[in-house]
């Protein structure tokens, strides 16, 4: 049974009548996805992965290589600057953190603390050896300091396998 209202011209109470019904249809109550639904969502993780997950292969290799080879840097930058203040090349790497130079009347240590080496383990290591030319390296990680040559290198003495990426084959005490 339909009710009608008459609105009339403008509401004035002339005119055609609406019909308007009485009750509502309910719309259908989704209960879960469609299966399109769920295609789309797997089709945009397995493009996400795709272009993901490779550039995360092989990141932290690379990281830790450019973090040593930094540190490698920093190291070799500040036994020059100890050199230039001091004139001459520190006995010990150990220098560098227990003497200062005066920068600009402020008194400042050639090194806070010994940078990591992060080739020998995820977590770094920053222990060193001073030693002689002839000695061999101990290659268990962390820094050498060749007093006699004044120089840095990198504890590790095996070549790199494949897992350290475009550094396959490279020996760190080489760099």
């Amino acid at each position: 049974m339909r009710k009608y209202y008459d609105l009339g011209i403008r509401g004035m109470g002339y005119g055609v009548r609406d019909p308007l019904p009485t009750t509502r249809t309910p719309l259908p109550v989704s209960r879960g996805f469609t299966l399109l639904e769920i295609l789309i969502v797997i089709t945009i993780i397995a493009i996400l992965a795709v272009t993901i997950i490779p550039n995360f292969i092989g990141f932290d290799a690379e990281a830790r290589i450019s973090a040593t080879q930094t540190n490698l840097n920093t190291l070799r930058t500040r036994l020059a600057l100890y050199r230039a203040k001091e004139g001459e090349y520190p006995v010990s790497l150990n220098d560098l953190l227990t003497k200062t130079y005066n920068d600009m009347g402020v008194d400042q240590p050639y090194l806070e603390k010994i940078p990591l080496e992060m080739i020998s383990s995820k977590s770094g290591n920053n222990s060193f050896d001073d030693l002689s030319v002839e000695e061999d390296l101990p290659g268990d990680g962390g820094w050498v300091y060749y007093k006699e040559k004044a120089k840095v290198v990198v504890d590790v003495n095996e070549p790199l396998d494949g897992k350290w990426g475009k550094a396959d084959g490279e020996v760190p005490a080489e760099w």
